[in-house]
This record gives C-alpha cells, sequence and structure tokens, in this order.
C-alpha cells in the first residue's frame, strides 16, 4: 500500500497534505493581519496629520478672534506682554515671509519675520506650548509652518507640513481634496507620480 506521508532520507516523516494546507492557511492569515495593520496604521497616520491641519487652523482664527489679529502679523504683541518691540508685526493683515514663495521651516529665535513670530505669538497667548519661534511639528516629526505666499500661483495664508512621505501626502490630497498636487486647497511641492521621498503639503488657510 503506498505510503502518502512520505519520509526523508534520514527515515523522519515529512508533513501531509493536510498539514501544509493548515499551515499555507495559518500564514495567509498572519500576512492577512499585518497588512490590515499596516493599512490601519496608514489611515491613522492620514486623519493625524489632517486632524493636526485643522487644530493649527482653529488656533489661528482663536487668536484673531481674541486680539483682532494674526499670529505673527499682530502689532500689538509688546504692549500686551510687555516685552520688546521687535517681537511686533505690522499689522496689515497678512503673515509676511522671508520669501514670497516658500515658507521657512527653520525658524529660530533669532530668525526677525512675521512666519517666525507666528510661533512665539501663540506661545505668549498660551495657545500651544513652549516659547520663542521654533516651529512645532506634525505627528511625522517634520516642522509647521504658516505664511502668506504665492504657491503654484495662488496667493493666500498657507499651513506648510514639511517632511510628509509621499505616499501619505498624495492619500491625504485624495482623501480631502482632488488628489492633484497643484490645484485645490491642498497642494504639494511635487508630483505624486514619484512616491519616493517625502513631501511638503500645503493646506490653504484664509
Amino acid at each position: 500500500m503506498r505510503n502518502y506521508r512520505g519520509a526523508s532520507q534520514s527515515g523522519s516523516p515529512g508533513f501531509t497534505l493536510i498539514e501544509l494546507a493548515i499551515v499555507l492557511i495559518i500564514i495567509g492569515i498572519l500576512i492577512g493581519f499585518i497588512l490590515k495593520g499596516q493599512e490601519l496604521i496608514r489611515n491613522s497616520q492620514i486623519k493625524k496629520v489632517y486632524r493636526t491641519y485643522l487644530e493649527i487652523t482653529a488656533i489661528l482664527y482663536s487668536y484673531h478672534d481674541r486680539y483682532g489679529k494674526l499670529p505673527g502679523d499682530d502689532n500689538k504683541v509688546a504692549e500686551r506682554w510687555g516685552v520688546d518691540t521687535l517681537r511686533n508685526g505690522d499689522g496689515d493683515g497678512q503673515i509676511e515671509t522671508a520669501n514670497p514663495g516658500v515658507l521657512d521651516f527653520a525658524c529660530t529665535d533669532t530668525t526677525n519675520t512675521e512666519e517666525c513670530k507666528v510661533w512665539e505669538h501663540l506661545r505668549l497667548a498660551e495657545f500651544i506650548a513652549g516659547t520663542g519661534r521654533e516651529n512645532p511639528t506634525h505627528t511625522l516629526g517634520g516642522p509647521i509652518a504658516v505664511g502668506y505666499i504665492t504657491f503654484q500661483g495662488l496667493t493666500f495664508h498657507w499651513i506648510g507640513f514639511q517632511s510628509i512621505p509621499s505616499d501619505i501626502a498624495r492619500d491625504i490630497d485624495l482623501k480631502y481634496d482632488d488628489g492633484i498636487y497643484n490645484s485645490g486647497w491642498i497642494r504639494a511641492d511635487s508630483d505624486y507620480t514619484t512616491l519616493t521621498g517625502s513631501k511638503t503639503l500645503y493646506f490653504k488657510f484664509k
């Protein structure tokens, strides 16, 4: 009678077809759990970045509602908090940047621009934690910047998120806007056809 179990050269028994099938099913289930877990992590990252944008937007509007000026542009900071007048903005309604089409993602306490004073004003008003002008970071670790710039032909206040993985940036744009990198109210600094590396994602603010 043929032995379907088979044997190795050493005489030890091998796996039956049923045992092999069970192993493959278990492996398939584990792969499914891993892929599902990756999808959950990805969706969580997308939602966290977008939620951070909403939080920054709410903070900027709250400051404006309270003091009548945008942070960074506020020209009453010195008299309100008793600090140096160099910490004031010019009060013209725009958060000016050092360069017309570029946001500053590397602010320091010596960077005397309104786009960096944003964070100092928000901290003086205790809307965000800390002191000084250094950029806060988003959930994926990159810096956040705010300023009035002309980006891809549209002049507006933009909130920028640097160092967003390219595939996450594309999916945020697809989920909340039009999925096109250079149109709509969510834009990226380069085309989504290249999904390696990272992108800077821009959200239109005001």
